[in-house]
């Protein structure tokens, strides 16, 4: 997932809205979560590189697929992306049932 700077301080205040900070589980769960982060810089050409590290962990080889959801882009490799999509007529009637504000399946 890549963030704009301001939406990932605004997705950590509402973390943070949530979290006690006296209570040992929600650090632990703070701490992993800034842990995976990292800046990510442009260079002069306007790109940026996708360390080793988070290859590996979204399994992206060779090709990468950039999905702009709202305000944050996920880079995904093909493989995983298509793993994760339903077939069109799963997604067809889901579909429909948001659009029609029917939660009941």
């Amino acid at each position: 997932m890549l963030y704009p700077e301001s939406v990932w301080n605004e997705r950590l205040d509402l973390l943070k809205a949530q979290l006690r900070p006296w209570k040992q589980t929600h650090q632990q769960m703070f701490r992993q979560f800034v842990s995976e982060a990292e800046v990510v810089t442009l260079d002069g050409n306007g790109r940026f590189l996708i360390t080793k590290r988070l290859q590996k962990i979204a399994a992206i080889e060779q090709d990468i697929q950039f999905i702009g959801m709202d305000n944050t882009i996920e880079i995904w490799s093909p493989k995983n992306l298509e793993q994760t999509l339903k077939n069109d007529e799963e997604f067809g009637k889901e579909f429909e049932n948001i659009m029609n504000n029917d939660d009941a399946q």
